[in-house]
């Protein structure tokens, strides 16, 4: 399984769908949990950008104006969505892992700024973690911190970071260590937290022991994605390969004329072999 989380700080055109789209294709992303959509009613055409060539569904959360919003996605070749829950600040989606058969819960969380709205979406959280008996994932922008270590250049609230820590026990989660970086927020000033997070529950540790959290590259946004599963090996770029006999076939050198000619590529001709190749 693998499966992702990222504060895309806006998701309203296709040019970020395709932002989106981008870690899905790179990360082999099969469930992506989005926060800050900024939309009302996710377009069509940016869903469309996310997963190109496979089937998909999806729950949102519509913004607040041009705040908040939630979005999660997944391909349905991977998962089978089975009961979805959604409030104000969260997305639960009870879902069959079709490689495995399993159910699972996944919830996509952008918590609110205000302390005293924290406080509510943490019980929210907690009771419905106790109310699930098998693998459980909560991940996404939590706005909180664990630790002071994990804020620098900010004001840091103790009672918030004790309020945070209570919600972590009293749920039962287990907080994923990022292999890559320390920080996933970047703000003005040098400002530096860790507020995009994924929690486990031990089932759900039990049936995936080996997989890792990662980050990566922030694109537009202000916010680094956070991608959970087994790590992958870049073999590098697939060779270019063509075999003589080809020549021989009819219609050939037209197929590949055509096909040429469909890619909308511009630059210098090296650039465009390079990139059609």
């Amino acid at each position: 399984m693998r499966i992702a989380s990222w504060n895309t700080w806006g998701l309203g055109n296709k040019l970020r769908g395709r932002m989106a789209g981008n870690l899905v294709n790179n990360f082999q992303v099969q469930f992506l949990a989005t926060q800050e959509t900024m939309v009302q009613g996710m377009p069509q055409p940016v869903l469309n950008e996310i997963w190109k060539h496979f089937g998909f569904d999806s729950a949102q959360v519509s913004a607040t104006g041009r705040s908040g919003g939630l979005l999660s996605i997944w391909r349905t070749d991977f998962f089978s969505l089975v009961k979805c829950c959604k409030k104000r600040h969260w997305i639960a989606t009870i879902m069959r892992y079709l490689p495995t058969n399993n159910l699972v819960l996944i919830i996509n969380v952008y918590a609110p700024q205000q302390e005293c709205k924290k406080l509510i979406v943490w019980s929210q959280l907690t009771k419905v973690a106790h109310s699930w008996p098998g693998p459980l994932c909560i991940l996404g922008d939590f706005n909180s911190v664990s630790s002071s270590v994990e804020r620098l250049r900010e004001v840091i609230d103790l009672n918030a970071i004790a309020s945070f820590n209570n919600f972590i026990v009293n749920a039962n989660l287990i907080d994923q260590h990022l292999v890559n970086d320390d920080f996933t927020w970047e703000g003005p000033l040098g400002k530096l937290s860790r507020i995009n997070r994924v929690f486990l529950n031990s089932s759900w540790i039990d049936l995936w022991p080996d997989a890792i959290l990662q980050m990566g590259h922030p694109d537009k946004s202000d916010h680094k994605p956070i991608i959970w599963g087994k790590k992958l090996i870049s073999w590098g770029p697939k060779p270019f390969r063509f075999n003589n006999s080809w020549l021989e076939k009819p219609g050939f050198i037209n197929f590949c004329k055509d096909k040429w000619a469909s890619y909308p590529t511009t630059g210098w001709a090296a650039f465009i072999i390079n990139k059609n190749l």
